[in-house]
């Protein structure tokens, strides 16, 4: 773990993990907090790391700490629920000290609006001295497993992100990010990956014009045949839709479906562009079809609602257009199974009387 002042998070995630792991390494870059001295109460090796904005040299000297035969990582503001916990415990327990397998962990993000964004990272690798970080920010360490010839394996373990929950937090990272990604573009400016970030930044600040123009030339870097190439293309669709350019969201969709035809994301922000383009029995037939596709496995972040209540939201309002109660009520009642407090579905099945 990388750390600075997260005394109030240190307990919880490190009591999450308690008893797990061989070795506990935490690279402090200058905490003025109590964080070093919770962390040693759980017996761990505290290294101190003067900061040098760059998150992947930080996280390398954790590496270089590290003396077992695998490396789990993780954030001060993650948690690994009971259930999942046990998972790894059962997963840790077949790990060989010769294996070139890396293992990939579902990061469930909490959002300030009480959502989830999911994104698959791989938590668990071997230690080897040529398996080393990558990138100033939104660091990676793929590239080098993947040079190491590493079999990624897939999981069902989840880790929660608490992180991006508090919205004021979220937005100082947001403007730390930004200046890293500045730097980064100066040091790499051919590398796609920078200009997907700052794509992404500018999306959540809500600068649509910005944001496409980085996307664009994101996929441009990549070209359309790279896994990450079809959420470029979703999120390009969807910043045409934000900027009400409809036509043209269906048919950045309809490019990205040639090359990624069962993309959820994809048929979902088509139906989107069909609705507002008053075509609803198309929407519909592509809303239906997400529901038949399950959220695959990749290294990008997507809303998992795509794949359930945002899709049957759309869906029982069609139903209900066309006075088919019904089928609107399987759709509400399947929305709320998946989010209990969702305001409204339970207006529509509980009705106020007036």
């Amino acid at each position: 773990m990388i750390v600075r002042n997260e005394e109030r998070n240190l307990p919880r995630c490190l009591g999450s993990v308690r008893g797990l792991c061989d070795e506990l390494i935490l690279v402090d870059t200058g905490s003025t907090d109590r964080t070093k001295e919770i962390a040693a109460s759980f017996g761990a090796k505290i290294v101190d790391f003067a900061w040098i904005d760059d998150f992947s040299a930080a996280r390398n000297v954790a590496l270089d700490h590290a003396t077992g035969h695998y490396v789990l990582w993780l954030d001060a503001d993650d948690v690994l629920e009971p259930a999942d916990n046990r998972k790894l415990t059962d997963l840790l327990q077949t790990l060989q000290p010769d294996s070139r397998a890396a293992y990939v962990l579902r990061c469930a993000c909490d959002t300030a609006e009480g959502g989830q964004l999911i994104v698959d990272q791989p938590r668990l690798f071997p230690n080897h001295e040529t398996i080393r970080w990558e990138r100033r920010v939104h660091e990676v360490i793929n590239p080098a497993l993947y040079r190491m010839g590493c079999e990624i394996r897939w999981t069902d373990i989840v880790v929660r992100h608490t992180g991006y929950a508090n919205p004021v937090l979220h937005e100082q990272k947001r403007q730390r990010n930004l200046l890293l990604l500045q730097r980064e573009l100066a040091e790499r400016p051919n590398d796609p990956f920078v200009y997907y970030y700052l794509g992404t930044l500018a999306f959540e600040r809500e600068q649509w014009l910005e944001a496409l123009g980085y996307y664009t030339i994101s996929l441009a870097k990549w070209g359309r045949t790279e896994s990450i190439a079809c959420k470029l293309f979703a999120m390009i669709a969807w910043a045409n839709q934000l900027l009400l350019r409809y036509e043209e969201s269906m048919r950045v969709c309809n490019e990205g479906l040639q090359y990624f035809p069962d993309d959820g994301e994809l048929w979902f922000r088509k139906a989107v562009a069909l609705r507002y383009l008053l075509r609803t029995t198309e929407a519909e037939i592509c809303w239906r079809r997400v529901l038949k596709l399950g959220r695959p496995q990749s290294f990008y972040n997507v809303d998992p609602g795509v794949y359930g209540h945002l899709t049957r939201h759309n869906l029982a309002l069609i139903a209900e257009e066309r006075g088919d109660n019904a089928e609107a009520r399987i759709h509400w009642l399947a929305i709320l199974a998946e989010c209990p407090r969702h305001t409204e579905a339970l207006l529509r099945l509980n009705p106020v009387e007036p």
